[in-house]
């Protein structure tokens, strides 16, 4: 292969890469055949249903006894901490759900800052029962390993929905981006047509042996000019011309 061909085939490989690239649409699925849409209404859906199991376990319950108002007493500062907790997450889970019906990417945000929130504190109760779980907490082994494990695993769970919920936001946000800036979407329409898989491709520019022949191909010299003693003798001829 020819310096020119090779040169040729690298340009070519680099614009097909690019359109494939620019031909490639984000990733709109979530898991087990479920788009992030209804992936992202399904996280919304059971976290609702969780926080209200959670919150009637806590209001009906009698293996908690801490008084205040599930006792008919009056409201304790753990009383107020559950509501508001409560509260919170039911609210931006709607919103969650709202958004995710009609496509508005601005209420999904609320969610996913609750839900970063609510990580970063999982994971500093992880770290501080690695470190003081069997001294300052006085948990055996069992306890130990148990607790890290129901730990880890909310953790994780509520990391990939997180995941989810920031994908289905950010391919909102390219659509509505997409639709109010059309302009945008025909260039790229524009650059995709002009792929070699498309169009037939340029020539390949010519090999080195051609180039060198047509080096060789000169014109033929110029006369060289006559001798000293030529010119003196054509002097005479010229004088008696004269």
């Amino acid at each position: 292969m020819s310096a020119g061909e090779l040169v040729a085939l690298i340009q070519g490989l680099l614009q097909s890469r690019n359109c494939h690239k620019m031909e490639v649409s984000p990733a709109n699925s979530c898991c087990f055949c479920l788009t992030l849409r209804s992936g992202t209404i399904l996280i919304g859906i059971g976290n609702c249903l969780l926080y209200l199991c959670m919150f009637t376990w806590y209001l009906t319950s009698s293996t908690i006894d801490t008084g205040g108002l599930r006792d008919g007493l009056e409201v304790t500062s753990l009383d107020i901490s559950i509501f508001s907790i409560f509260f919170v997450k039911t609210l931006v889970n709607i919103l969650l759900l709202v958004g995710a019906v009609k496509r508005i990417p601005s209420l999904t945000l609320p969610w996913l800052c609750a839900n970063a929130v609510s990580m970063m504190i999982a994971m500093v109760f992880i770290g501080f029962t690695i470190l003081f779980g069997t001294t300052k907490l006085n948990l055996n082994y069992s306890e130990y390993v148990t607790s890290l494990t129901i730990m880890g695993m909310v953790t994780g769970i509520n990391l990939f929905c997180w995941i989810v919920v920031f994908t289905f936001r950010k391919n909102l946000i390219i659509e509505a981006h997409l639709d109010r800036f059309p302009s945008g979407s025909d260039e790229l329409s524009g650059v995709n047509n002009h792929c070699p898989s498309r169009l037939m491709p340029n020539p390949p520019p010519p090999s080195y042996y051609e180039i060198e022949g047509y080096k060789e191909c000169k014109p033929p010299p110029e006369e060289s000019p006559p001798d000293y003693e030529a010119a003196v003798s054509m002097l005479p001829l010229q004088c008696s011309n004269n």
